[in-house]
């Protein structure tokens, strides 16, 4: 299943619980909902430089491989939010529940296979006969 999600460019500082980060990596996609954030100052004025706000977000639904893109800038750089992500689109992409470990991903490539997200056992990089992606392509991996 295919989703298109229209994404906006808005200030860090104007992210409202609700809004659905997009996370992209390769061909992996998440968008996970904001639930909360946490500033943290970045005290850089004892070396003479400005200090810096860094806000991270908690966000509900998110894939292990997002972790690092909930973190921003508060100065005013902007963040990619999606508002209009469909709530039931399919995780094809990889999910917070389900997703094998970077430990079993490593041993599926030594034994040169991987598992498929419906449980077949694949190509690393390919697809079982029902149609589903190995967990290593879905997610970006490979």
């Amino acid at each position: 299943m295919t989703v298109n999600v229209e994404t906006v460019w808005i200030d860090t500082k104007d992210v409202q619980v609700g809004d659905k980060i997009a996370c992209l990596l390769s061909d992996a996609r998440a968008y996970p909902s904001v639930t909360g954030w946490t500033d943290r100052v970045l005290e850089l004025s004892k070396q003479g430089l400005e200090d810096v706000t860094h806000r991270t977000f908690q966000v509900n639904g998110a894939p292990w491989w997002a972790e690092d893109m909930t973190t921003f800038d508060l100065s005013g750089r902007a963040l990619v939010v999606s508002r209009d992500a469909e709530e039931h689109q399919e995780p094809e992409d990889g999910d917070s529940e389900g997703t094998p470990s970077i430990e079993q991903m490593q041993s599926w490539m030594s034994e040169g296979g991987a598992e498929a997200r419906d449980g077949c056992w694949v190509e690393p990089d390919g697809t079982c006969e029902h149609g589903s992606p190995s967990w290593l392509l879905a997610i970006g991996v490979i």
